[in-house]
């Protein structure tokens, strides 16, 4: 995990379940966490880590009780981000 990410985090011996979006000046979408929900498996503690997260894509995690942790925090919307280069 790269270390601006690990800072954000709180050392613990807990076990945990991610999902993790490793492309730098990237929005994750709401169809790209839902996919990643899927294929995740059942855990009392779940993070999501990424360069940043789109407003949709926030309320998806916060409404299956994922933790955020995110380098930019830029409000982009999931058609804002496909759009952006129209």
């Amino acid at each position: 995990m790269p270390k601006r990410n690990g800072e954000q985090i709180k050392r613990s011996d807990d076990i945990v379940s991610a999902i993790f979006y490793p492309k730098d000046d990237f929005v994750v979408t709401s169809a790209q966490v839902i996919k990643g929900i899927q294929k995740l498996g059942s855990s009392d503690t779940k993070i999501a880590i990424a360069y940043n997260f789109s407003e949709e894509a926030q309320t998806v995690l916060k409404e299956n009780g994922f933790n955020i942790i995110q380098y930019s925090s830029f409000p982009w919307t999931d058609e804002q981000w496909k759009n952006r280069n129209s």
